[in-house]
């Protein structure tokens, strides 16, 4: 008895096993469907905050080693998101604790006009628009863009 109840669970073993496996002729199994990570989501607000930046701070603080004029510290990377964290240029949630909006919107000294040779003469600030747009971006703890 104890014998025959021993073959029975060997046959089922061997059954379970044999659904896993290739078939003798050599035909693999299904793969498993590979699913992808949905995207995240753009953040419009965090892709506005980059375009400011962009349009109005690259061309004197987004070229690696390019001196920006009067800077005693002088920002090359200006859309280098974690940069910015990092120097508390801009602190997540707290924009009245940001560099970037104490020198914009307190101060009013970025961004700058150029004469004809280059050189900055006048100051004339951000448009009240692209200021609200980075401090909305940073009230909402500067969600990273693309």
């Amino acid at each position: 008895m104890r014998r025959v109840l021993l073959l029975g669970l060997a046959a089922l073993l061997a059954a379970c096993a044999a659904e896993r496996l290739p078939s003798a002729r050599g035909a693999e199994p299904e793969p498993d469907p590979v699913v992808e990570p949905a995207p995240e989501p753009v953040n419009e607000l965090a892709q506005r905050a980059y375009t400011v930046l962009r349009d109005n701070c690259w061309g004197c603080h987004g070229q690696p080693g390019k001196k920006a004029y009067g800077e005693t510290t002088p920002l090359d990377w200006i859309l280098d998101y974690d940069k910015l964290i990092e120097t508390k240029t801009v602190v997540p949630g707290h924009p009245g604790k940001s560099r970037l909006i104490y020198i914009t919107a307190v101060e009013g000294k970025m961004p700058r006009a150029f004469d004809e040779q280059g050189a900055p003469s006048i100051e004339v600030g951000l448009s009240d628009e692209d200021q609200q747009t980075l401090i909305d971006w940073i009230k909402e703890g500067a969600p990273r863009w693309r």
